[in-house]
Protein backbone atom coordinates (compact mmCIF):
# COMPACT_ATOMS: atom_id res chain seq x y z
CA UNK A 1 0.00 0.00 0.00
CA UNK A 2 0.79 3.67 -0.21
CA UNK A 3 0.59 5.77 2.51
CA UNK A 4 0.65 9.62 1.99
CA UNK A 5 3.54 11.31 4.27
CA UNK A 6 5.78 7.68 4.21
CA UNK A 7 8.83 8.30 3.97
CA UNK A 8 9.38 5.54 1.51
CA UNK A 9 6.82 3.91 -0.91
CA UNK A 10 6.34 0.67 -1.22
CA UNK A 11 5.57 -1.47 -4.41
CA UNK A 12 1.52 -3.39 -4.08
CA UNK A 13 1.97 -6.85 -1.79
CA UNK A 14 1.51 -8.63 -5.15
CA UNK A 15 5.00 -7.50 -6.36
CA UNK A 16 6.58 -7.47 -3.12
CA UNK A 17 5.86 -11.07 -3.16
CA UNK A 18 8.81 -11.90 -6.04
CA UNK A 19 5.93 -14.43 -7.56
CA UNK A 20 3.82 -14.74 -10.46
CA UNK A 21 0.92 -17.26 -11.04
CA UNK A 22 1.05 -19.10 -14.44
CA UNK A 23 -2.57 -20.00 -15.34
CA UNK A 24 -1.49 -21.04 -19.03
CA UNK A 25 -1.82 -24.67 -18.23
CA UNK A 26 -5.80 -24.15 -16.90
CA UNK A 27 -6.84 -22.10 -19.68
CA UNK A 28 -5.27 -24.85 -21.71
CA UNK A 29 -7.28 -27.61 -20.05
CA UNK A 30 -10.89 -25.03 -20.44
CA UNK A 31 -10.11 -24.78 -23.58
CA UNK A 32 -9.65 -28.34 -24.58
CA UNK A 33 -13.10 -29.19 -22.36
CA UNK A 34 -14.90 -26.41 -24.97
CA UNK A 35 -13.31 -28.04 -27.75
CA UNK A 36 -13.98 -31.65 -26.86
CA UNK A 37 -17.72 -30.14 -25.88
CA UNK A 38 -18.55 -28.25 -28.97
CA UNK A 39 -17.13 -31.59 -30.31
CA UNK A 40 -19.55 -33.56 -29.19
CA UNK A 41 -22.76 -31.38 -30.28
CA UNK A 42 -21.58 -31.17 -32.97
CA UNK A 43 -21.36 -34.99 -33.47
CA UNK A 44 -24.96 -35.18 -31.85
CA UNK A 45 -26.70 -32.96 -34.11
CA UNK A 46 -25.13 -34.70 -36.88
CA UNK A 47 -26.24 -37.90 -35.70
CA UNK A 48 -29.62 -36.73 -35.44
CA UNK A 49 -29.89 -35.03 -38.79
CA UNK A 50 -28.31 -37.65 -40.51
CA UNK A 51 -27.44 -40.90 -39.24
CA UNK A 52 -30.20 -41.49 -37.04
CA UNK A 53 -33.35 -40.64 -39.62
CA UNK A 54 -30.97 -43.30 -42.17
CA UNK A 55 -30.94 -46.11 -39.06
CA UNK A 56 -34.53 -45.29 -38.32
CA UNK A 57 -35.31 -45.88 -42.17
CA UNK A 58 -33.46 -48.95 -42.70
CA UNK A 59 -35.31 -50.35 -38.90
CA UNK A 60 -38.48 -50.07 -40.45
CA UNK A 61 -38.08 -51.13 -44.00
CA UNK A 62 -36.75 -54.32 -42.90
CA UNK A 63 -40.44 -55.16 -40.75
CA UNK A 64 -41.90 -57.70 -42.64
CA UNK A 65 -44.86 -56.19 -44.34
CA UNK A 66 -47.61 -58.70 -42.62
CA UNK A 67 -49.55 -60.90 -45.28
CA UNK A 68 -53.08 -59.43 -44.18
CA UNK A 69 -51.85 -55.99 -45.49
CA UNK A 70 -50.95 -57.70 -48.58
CA UNK A 71 -54.71 -59.16 -48.94
CA UNK A 72 -56.13 -55.54 -47.89
CA UNK A 73 -54.56 -53.74 -50.21
CA UNK A 74 -55.55 -56.19 -52.96
CA UNK A 75 -58.68 -56.10 -52.24
CA UNK A 76 -59.20 -52.52 -51.74
CA UNK A 77 -56.20 -50.71 -53.86
CA UNK A 78 -56.80 -51.27 -57.89
CA UNK A 79 -53.51 -50.07 -58.44
CA UNK A 80 -51.58 -52.57 -55.94
CA UNK A 81 -52.99 -55.46 -58.13
CA UNK A 82 -51.55 -53.65 -61.25
CA UNK A 83 -47.67 -52.76 -60.02
CA UNK A 84 -44.79 -55.00 -61.15
CA UNK A 85 -43.83 -56.95 -58.17
CA UNK A 86 -40.46 -55.21 -57.59
CA UNK A 87 -42.48 -51.79 -57.30
CA UNK A 88 -45.00 -53.29 -54.80
CA UNK A 89 -41.95 -54.14 -52.61
CA UNK A 90 -41.29 -50.44 -52.43
CA UNK A 91 -44.48 -49.02 -52.28
CA UNK A 92 -44.92 -51.35 -49.19
CA UNK A 93 -41.71 -49.77 -48.11
CA UNK A 94 -43.63 -46.86 -48.44
CA UNK A 95 -46.35 -47.60 -46.43
CA UNK A 96 -44.44 -48.59 -43.13
CA UNK A 97 -42.52 -44.97 -43.56
CA UNK A 98 -45.35 -42.98 -44.10
CA UNK A 99 -47.31 -44.83 -40.65
CA UNK A 100 -44.27 -43.91 -39.20
CA UNK A 101 -43.95 -40.16 -40.05
CA UNK A 102 -47.71 -39.37 -40.27
CA UNK A 103 -50.30 -38.78 -37.97
CA UNK A 104 -54.06 -39.35 -38.58
CA UNK A 105 -56.83 -37.28 -37.17
CA UNK A 106 -60.41 -38.24 -37.83
CA UNK A 107 -63.11 -35.01 -38.15
CA UNK A 108 -66.58 -34.75 -37.81
CA UNK A 109 -67.14 -38.14 -35.77
CA UNK A 110 -64.25 -40.21 -38.34
CA UNK A 111 -62.57 -42.74 -35.96
CA UNK A 112 -59.65 -43.27 -38.07
CA UNK A 113 -59.27 -47.38 -38.41
CA UNK A 114 -55.31 -48.90 -39.30
CA UNK A 115 -56.81 -50.35 -41.99
CA UNK A 116 -57.97 -47.16 -43.40
CA UNK A 117 -53.96 -45.10 -42.80
CA UNK A 118 -52.87 -48.28 -44.61
CA UNK A 119 -54.83 -47.67 -47.39
CA UNK A 120 -54.60 -44.03 -47.06
CA UNK A 121 -50.79 -44.47 -46.91
CA UNK A 122 -50.56 -46.78 -49.96
CA UNK A 123 -51.82 -43.60 -51.99
CA UNK A 124 -48.86 -42.09 -50.75
CA UNK A 125 -46.54 -44.38 -51.06
CA UNK A 126 -47.63 -45.50 -55.02
CA UNK A 127 -46.58 -41.98 -55.88
CA UNK A 128 -42.65 -42.35 -55.06
CA UNK A 129 -41.93 -46.01 -55.33
CA UNK A 130 -40.18 -44.90 -58.39
CA UNK A 131 -38.22 -42.62 -56.74
CA UNK A 132 -35.25 -43.57 -54.12
CA UNK A 133 -36.33 -45.12 -50.80
CA UNK A 134 -37.36 -42.77 -48.12
CA UNK A 135 -38.25 -40.25 -50.41
CA UNK A 136 -39.66 -37.74 -48.21
CA UNK A 137 -43.38 -36.64 -50.05
CA UNK A 138 -43.74 -34.00 -46.91
CA UNK A 139 -46.72 -35.45 -45.80
CA UNK A 140 -46.60 -34.55 -42.02
CA UNK A 141 -50.58 -34.62 -41.52
CA UNK A 142 -53.76 -36.37 -42.59
CA UNK A 143 -57.03 -35.25 -42.07
CA UNK A 144 -60.02 -37.55 -42.38
CA UNK A 145 -63.46 -36.72 -43.03
CA UNK A 146 -66.91 -39.21 -43.24
CA UNK A 147 -67.69 -37.84 -47.06
CA UNK A 148 -67.34 -34.15 -48.11
CA UNK A 149 -67.38 -31.15 -45.93
CA UNK A 150 -67.47 -27.05 -46.36
CA UNK A 151 -64.06 -25.60 -45.53
CA UNK A 152 -63.89 -21.60 -44.81
CA UNK A 153 -63.40 -19.67 -48.34
CA UNK A 154 -61.30 -15.99 -48.42
CA UNK A 155 -62.22 -13.36 -50.96
CA UNK A 156 -60.82 -9.63 -51.22
CA UNK A 157 -62.15 -7.35 -53.64
CA UNK A 158 -60.64 -4.11 -52.86
CA UNK A 159 -61.28 -2.87 -49.62
CA UNK A 160 -64.41 -5.49 -49.38
CA UNK A 161 -63.23 -8.38 -47.67
CA UNK A 162 -65.61 -11.99 -47.68
CA UNK A 163 -65.62 -15.12 -46.19
CA UNK A 164 -67.62 -18.23 -47.17
CA UNK A 165 -67.80 -21.93 -47.22
CA UNK A 166 -67.03 -23.73 -49.93
CA UNK A 167 -67.69 -28.08 -50.47
CA UNK A 168 -64.93 -29.61 -51.05
CA UNK A 169 -63.33 -33.47 -50.60
CA UNK A 170 -59.96 -33.06 -50.16
CA UNK A 171 -57.11 -30.53 -49.04
CA UNK A 172 -53.29 -29.83 -49.55
CA UNK A 173 -51.17 -27.28 -47.49
CA UNK A 174 -48.06 -26.61 -47.26
CA UNK A 175 -47.10 -27.19 -43.76
CA UNK A 176 -47.35 -31.16 -44.44
CA UNK A 177 -50.83 -31.42 -43.79
CA UNK A 178 -53.89 -33.14 -45.96
CA UNK A 179 -57.07 -33.28 -45.71
CA UNK A 180 -59.26 -36.28 -47.26
CA UNK A 181 -62.93 -37.19 -47.64
CA UNK A 182 -62.93 -41.21 -47.03
CA UNK A 183 -65.94 -42.54 -48.85
CA UNK A 184 -64.69 -40.64 -52.07
CA UNK A 185 -61.08 -42.41 -51.53
CA UNK A 186 -62.19 -45.77 -50.57
CA UNK A 187 -64.82 -45.44 -53.76
CA UNK A 188 -61.80 -44.32 -55.88
CA UNK A 189 -58.97 -46.45 -54.86
CA UNK A 190 -60.91 -50.02 -55.83
CA UNK A 191 -62.71 -48.85 -58.85
CA UNK A 192 -61.07 -49.73 -62.09
CA UNK A 193 -62.86 -47.76 -64.31
CA UNK A 194 -62.12 -44.61 -61.91
CA UNK A 195 -60.62 -41.54 -63.68
CA UNK A 196 -60.05 -39.75 -60.70
CA UNK A 197 -58.69 -39.77 -57.34
CA UNK A 198 -58.79 -37.78 -55.00
CA UNK A 199 -55.80 -39.04 -52.66
CA UNK A 200 -53.45 -38.80 -55.54
CA UNK A 201 -54.71 -35.50 -56.58
CA UNK A 202 -53.77 -34.39 -53.12
CA UNK A 203 -50.74 -36.02 -52.53
CA UNK A 204 -49.49 -34.91 -55.58
CA UNK A 205 -49.83 -31.52 -54.46
CA UNK A 206 -48.18 -32.01 -51.56
CA UNK A 207 -44.70 -33.39 -53.88
CA UNK A 208 -45.44 -29.29 -55.79
CA UNK A 209 -44.85 -27.83 -52.87
CA UNK A 210 -41.59 -29.54 -51.68
CA UNK A 211 -39.43 -26.56 -53.23
CA UNK A 212 -41.76 -23.93 -50.92
CA UNK A 213 -44.15 -22.97 -54.08
CA UNK A 214 -47.34 -24.46 -55.39
CA UNK A 215 -46.27 -23.66 -58.71
CA UNK A 216 -47.28 -27.05 -60.99
CA UNK A 217 -43.59 -27.49 -61.17
CA UNK A 218 -41.86 -29.73 -58.41
CA UNK A 219 -38.35 -30.50 -57.66
CA UNK A 220 -36.50 -31.53 -60.34
CA UNK A 221 -33.23 -33.30 -61.15
CA UNK A 222 -31.24 -31.12 -63.59
CA UNK A 223 -31.81 -27.30 -65.28
CA UNK A 224 -32.59 -29.41 -68.38
CA UNK A 225 -35.24 -31.12 -67.36
CA UNK A 226 -37.15 -28.55 -65.75
CA UNK A 227 -37.49 -26.32 -69.29
CA UNK A 228 -38.48 -29.13 -70.68
CA UNK A 229 -41.18 -29.44 -67.90
CA UNK A 230 -41.79 -25.66 -68.46
CA UNK A 231 -42.50 -25.77 -71.88
CA UNK A 232 -44.51 -28.98 -71.92
CA UNK A 233 -46.54 -28.21 -68.83
CA UNK A 234 -47.35 -24.73 -70.55
CA UNK A 235 -48.40 -25.80 -74.10
CA UNK A 236 -50.67 -28.73 -72.10
CA UNK A 237 -52.22 -26.26 -70.18
CA UNK A 238 -52.82 -23.70 -72.95
CA UNK A 239 -54.65 -26.61 -74.49
CA UNK A 240 -56.89 -27.35 -71.54
CA UNK A 241 -57.93 -23.44 -70.95
CA UNK A 242 -58.61 -22.96 -74.56
CA UNK A 243 -60.85 -25.98 -74.32
CA UNK A 244 -61.52 -27.14 -70.97
CA UNK A 245 -65.24 -28.64 -71.54
CA UNK A 246 -64.02 -30.47 -74.66
CA UNK A 247 -65.37 -34.24 -74.28
CA UNK A 248 -61.70 -35.64 -75.91
CA UNK A 249 -59.78 -34.22 -73.41
CA UNK A 250 -57.52 -36.92 -71.04
CA UNK A 251 -57.34 -34.22 -68.33
CA UNK A 252 -59.99 -32.76 -66.10
CA UNK A 253 -61.16 -29.47 -66.76
CA UNK A 254 -60.17 -28.62 -63.40
CA UNK A 255 -56.94 -28.49 -63.98
CA UNK A 256 -57.46 -25.63 -66.27
CA UNK A 257 -57.87 -23.25 -62.72
CA UNK A 258 -54.02 -23.00 -62.34
CA UNK A 259 -50.84 -24.63 -62.60
CA UNK A 260 -50.76 -26.59 -59.47
CA UNK A 261 -53.76 -27.92 -59.99
CA UNK A 262 -53.17 -28.58 -63.67
CA UNK A 263 -50.39 -31.03 -62.11
CA UNK A 264 -52.12 -32.32 -59.97
CA UNK A 265 -55.16 -33.54 -62.49
CA UNK A 266 -52.03 -34.44 -64.73
CA UNK A 267 -51.11 -36.14 -62.01
CA UNK A 268 -53.87 -38.29 -61.76
CA UNK A 269 -54.52 -38.76 -65.48
CA UNK A 270 -50.89 -40.17 -65.55
CA UNK A 271 -52.04 -43.14 -63.04
CA UNK A 272 -55.72 -43.12 -63.61
CA UNK A 273 -55.67 -43.28 -67.40
CA UNK A 274 -52.14 -43.98 -68.36
CA UNK A 275 -52.58 -45.33 -72.21
CA UNK A 276 -55.08 -42.59 -72.88
CA UNK A 277 -52.47 -39.64 -71.86
CA UNK A 278 -49.86 -41.51 -73.71
CA UNK A 279 -51.77 -40.90 -76.91
CA UNK A 280 -53.21 -38.10 -76.43
CA UNK A 281 -50.48 -35.38 -74.48
CA UNK A 282 -47.28 -37.98 -75.04
CA UNK A 283 -44.94 -34.75 -74.25
CA UNK A 284 -47.16 -34.73 -71.35
CA UNK A 285 -46.87 -38.44 -70.10
CA UNK A 286 -43.12 -38.57 -70.69
CA UNK A 287 -42.41 -35.38 -68.38
CA UNK A 288 -44.43 -36.97 -65.54
CA UNK A 289 -42.69 -40.30 -66.64
CA UNK A 290 -39.28 -39.40 -66.07
CA UNK A 291 -40.29 -37.00 -62.28
CA UNK A 292 -41.72 -39.86 -61.24
CA UNK A 293 -39.33 -42.07 -62.56
CA UNK A 294 -42.47 -44.91 -63.26
CA UNK A 295 -44.32 -45.97 -66.45
CA UNK A 296 -48.00 -46.64 -65.68
CA UNK A 297 -49.14 -47.39 -69.16
CA UNK A 298 -46.62 -50.36 -69.32
CA UNK A 299 -48.47 -51.90 -65.80
CA UNK A 300 -51.18 -53.73 -67.81
CA UNK A 301 -53.95 -52.42 -69.90
CA UNK A 302 -56.59 -50.56 -67.93
CA UNK A 303 -59.88 -52.34 -67.94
Amino acid sequence: MIHCGDSQLRRPDILNTGQFTDNSGRDANVIALYLLAAIAVIGFAADRLFFYPRRRQSDIISQAFPDEWRKQLERDMVHYTRLPQDLRKKLEDGVLLLLDRVSFYGCNGVEVTDAMKRLIAAHGALLTCGMRTGYDSGIRTILVYPDGYRAPSHTAEGMVHTTTSDARLGESWGDGRVVLAWSTLKQEAADPQATSNLAIHEFAHQLDTLDGQADGAPPLSSGEQARNWEAVFSESWERLKAAPTNPHNVLDPYGATNPAEFFAVATEAFFQSPQALQTHEPHLYDCLKGFYQLSPADWGKQT
